[in-house]
């Protein structure tokens, strides 16, 4: 199959006047960037040999090494052998991604830091559909119906993805890619355990006929308490547990006319123990009920060109004291349409748009104790967005995105990125990109529609008082990034990527401390735009693949500065500095070896007069396959170097310590 972007490369050199100004600007400097008359075909073909293909950065796939942002990727082999059953335990090793474990199975997860329990910064996308809360925000990652073992890759975007996937991807976009049941037909059971007592077991099935394929899986995920995991019943706020219940289908049709039709659909069921959430800490297990259905039809036409037209819809069903005392009910659909053109020699084309619709109702349960929005929240998402990427000589390309987007509880807004990406020799081993971009951020329904008091005086609690500026303004986010990436060889490539971002109006909380009248402590948050920041850092990756050993190592450095001294802004600071490494080593037929490692820096007074403690953490696992490689018993140890971390005092999150060292054995059994 030929890809639009090997077509470009097929390209002679031309001259296109129809330019935009600022890509002339750009040509001007390698205007000179043209390859030997006695480049040809086959040296071409040599360009993408083995070569990886991503489409989180624009929509579409492209060779890793000619992306318009950096993107980090974990394969499928890496989530297998490193062991974790969630997804947010293994994105702690990618760069630039800051994880924060504030519970047994909650996470706060933020890209060039912003991470917190309702860190809503990052978007998160599941086969390039949204999987955020529209209610609360950040990462659902308990909603998502995805078992580790479904999963085929996922990939990373650092920087301002907003052109893209959307309004609301401020920092970068993590999209999970799932495996497509021609790839993994037969029947698949897993079932791990671990010293605590924390299970995580599949079932799936998957098979093709004829024009036909299905995929059927199933899972159970119990995560026990900290209370329980470290044989304490004085730890407070320690009842961390989840339970989940996950299911999902996909039923796809291919047509001899190039035409797909693929069907989905998901549940999942979680239980979580009670959590603090803006001081007031509720006592009662929370309940998270949802259901994803999607239909999507795509059409391959003979000159390359490619459509797609998808619907994706969504319910949730919330009894979450954590988050007030307040049942919630949400629907939304979305409907997205996209065409992409290839024009040889000249111009790669994606078009589309798409129009979502979210209602969220909530019925408070109980007074006086934390009660949120009490009224239903209508919201309506229009977007537009266009991407051209242009060869403008064998060496040099340029990419534009624009994107629009109108929102009925906002402003209409727009986000943007362009590119220059430049090949010092003809072998594209050596690329340099630059690019600037821009993106912004809606203030979501938990923060803009918030209406919430509670007077706990009656318990010997603290009187509680909650309001927000009706004048709320969107963070926006704006960014200027340069990167090089060199393929030193057939098994050895290295990246390194620089960036410099500055943020205006981001929203944070204001707090006023006072008395009741029955003269008990009290006070007041506001939730307002607390000011602007700025943020600089680099990531550094280097990886080897050679035969049976695979190893990556990767350094990381993030700043992040505030406008004024101890500015809320909803999130914990990125640790400095962040080292990561990888090795896997496939010992004969059976045996593999999987050992990964990351280190982040202390972080001291965050913006929040909080802190993180620095985090030390290796996985170690080794597998034996049997059974003509059927079959998989694997044992291991995840946060080999930690008994237990710190409790991490802060709103949201468990103040108690967490289990950290674990060990666990898991059996895999493919029919």
């Amino acid at each position: 199959m030929i890809y639009p972007d090997h077509l470009l490369y097929l390209c002679k050199r031309e001259k296109i006047s129809l330019l935009p100004f600022f890509a002339l600007l750009f040509s001007a400097t390698f205007s000179s960037a043209a390859i030997p008359d006695d480049f040809n075909e086959e040296d071409e073909l040599l360009l993408f040999q083995d070569m990886d293909f991503v489409v989180s950065a624009s929509r579409q796939e492209q060779p890793a090494n000619l992306l318009s942002v950096p993107v980090s990727v974990l394969t499928a082999e890496d989530l297998h052998y490193g062991g974790n059953t969630s997804i947010p335990a293994a994105l702690r090793f990618a760069p630039g991604v800051d994880v924060t474990k504030v519970g047994r199975a909650r996470y706060g997860v933020g890209i060039h830091g912003l991470q917190g329990a309702f860190s809503d910064r990052m978007m998160t996308l599941v086969d390039g559909m949204p999987a955020d809360s529209p209610a609360f925000g950040g990462p659902e990652f308990t909603s998502i119906p995805v078992m580790m073992e479904d999963i085929e890759r996922i990939e990373i975007v650092r920087g301002p993805g907003g052109a893209a996937w959307g309004a609301n991807a401020l920092s970068g976009v993590i999209n999970i890619i799932t495996k497509k049941p021609e790839n993994v037909q037969g029947l698949f059971v897993s079932s791990s355990v671990s010293a605590f007592g924390d299970s995580s077991s599949q079932v799936r099935f998957a098979d093709t006929a004829g024009n036909w394929s299905w995929l059927l899986s199933a899972g159970y995920n119990d995560v026990k308490s900290s209370a329980d995991a470290l044989d304490s019943s004085q730890n407070y706020n320690g009842d961390d547990y989840r339970r989940q219940k996950l299911a999902r289908g996909e039923l796809t049709y291919q047509a001899e006319s190039n035409v797909k039709v693929v069907m989905g659909g998901g549940a999942t069921q979680t239980d979580d123990g009670p959590f603090e959430t803006a001081g007031v800490f509720v006592d009662k297990e929370n309940e998270l009920n949802t259901a994803n259905g999607d239909l999507r039809m795509e059409k391959e036409y003979d000159s390359g060109t490619k459509s797609y037209l998808r619907w994706a819809g969504r319910y949730q069903d919330m009894d979450r004291p954590s988050y007030g005392s307040s049942k919630y009910h949400l629907n939304e659909h979305d409907i997205e349409g996209q065409v992409s053109l290839v024009e040889a020699c000249k111009h790669s084309l994606a078009f589309g748009g798409n129009f979502r619709s979210t209602a969220i109702s909530a019925h408070p349960v109980e007074k006086d104790i934390f009660t949120l929005v009490d009224e239903n929240t209508y919201e309506h998402w229009v977007g537009l967005f266009a991407t051209d990427r242009y060869q403008h000589t064998d060496q040099l390309l340029f990419e534009v995105q624009l994107r629009g987007d109108y929102f009925s509880e906002g402003d209409t807004d727009w986000s943007g990125r362009f590119t220059s990406l430049y090949g010092i020799d003809r072998g594209m081993n050596h690329v340099l990109r630059l690019s600037a971009a821009k993106a912004y951020r809606q203030p979501i329904g938990f923060v803009r529609d918030a209406l919430y008091s509670a007077d706990l005086s009656s318990t010997g609690g603290i009187g509680l008082e909650f309001s927000v500026d009706p004048d709320l303004n969107p963070e926006q986010a704006w960014t200027v990034e340069t990167g090089y990436n060199w393929r030193v060889s057939e098994i050895l490539q290295f990246k390194g990527d620089l960036y410099y971002m500055w943020y205006e109006d981001l929203i944070g909380a204001r707090t006023e401390y006072g008395l009741t009248e029955s003269f008990l402590p009290s006070y007041s948050i506001f939730i307002d735009n607390t000011g602007d920041a700025e943020g600089y850092g680099c990531e550094l990756e280097l990886e080897y693949k050679s035969g049976p050993l695979v190893a990556s190592l990767w350094y990381a450095f993030n700043e992040f500065e505030t406008e004024y001294d101890n500015q809320s802004i909803r999130a914990f600071l990125p640790a400095k500095n962040k080292v990561g490494m990888k090795v896997r080593y496939h010992i004969g037929e059976q045996w593999t070896v999987n050992g990964q490692y990351a280190y982040s820096d202390k972080v001291y007074e965050d913006t929040g007069a909080n802190s993180l403690e620095a985090i030390n953490h290796l996985d170690l696992t080794v597998s034996r396959s049997f059974l003509a490689k059927k079959g998989e018993l694997m044992f291991g140890v995840l946060d080999l170097l930690e008994k237990e971390h710190d409790p991490i005092v802060a709103d949201g999150y468990s103040v108690s310590p967490i289990p950290g060292r674990t060990f666990f054995c898991r059996l895999q059994y493919s029919f």
